[in-house]
């Protein structure tokens, strides 16, 4: 499932190298208006909201771990995203009172001027895409998600949820996450590039 928050506050600290982005990347207690196909590929329409700690043991996981690389940050959601689409990771991800935040970091790549430009002028929403880890309870008529997994978040320019706020995108943190992934991709190219053709 997909989720749309707009970014109200998006900024770019001139004191650092611009790549780390902080913010909210889901709002607690914010109920909203959502049209979607269920399971049977029927279109319905309800209103939802995230509960307080529903991202409560992601960050517990994150904090264990000491990084949250397992969630992606990508450009616009794709059906099947591609390394292009990703344009950075998860370092943290930490749950308060009013949601979950993230601190992103983006990939050194030679469109980064050009992706930091979109983030800032046209790409001001973030969609998380996320699955139910427990079943939602109905508070009010209100579908109330109670824990969630969140696979990835997406910069898109149309956003359905109100308040979920970017802070800042500034200096990256000392600590390196883990890169498991990459460095199965690096061994799986270089095995690629010494077979014969």
């Amino acid at each position: 499932m997909e989720r749309v928050f707009t970014v109200d506050d998006w900024h770019i600290r001139s004191d650092d190298d611009g790549r780390t982005v902080d913010g909210r990347i889901v709002p607690y207690m914010e109920p909203t208006q959502v049209t979607e196909y269920d399971a049977n590929g029927a279109l319905v329409t309800y209103r939802e909201q995230f509960m307080p700690r529903s991202c409560l043991f992601m960050a517990q996981t994150a904090e264990r771990r000491r990084n949250a690389g397992w969630i992606s940050l990508q450009l616009d959601h794709s059906e099947a995203p591609s390394l292009d689409s990703r344009i950075g990771y998860a370092t943290t991800l930490e749950d308060r009172d009013d949601g979950a935040y993230a601190t992103f970091r983006l990939y050194a790549s030679r469109d980064l001027d050009k992706i930091v430009s979109m983030l800032d002028e046209s790409h001001r929403g973030l969609s998380v895409n996320f699955a139910d880890r427990k079943p939602p309870r109905i508070i009010d008529d209100i579908v109330s998600r109670v824990q969630v997994h969140i696979d990835h978040v997406a910069a898109t320019p149309t956003p359905a949820y109100a308040n979920a706020r970017i802070v800042a995108m500034r200096e990256a943190m000392q600590i390196e996450p883990a890169t498991p992934n990459l460095d199965e991709i690096r061994q799986w190219l270089d095995t690629m590039r010494k077979a014969p053709a």
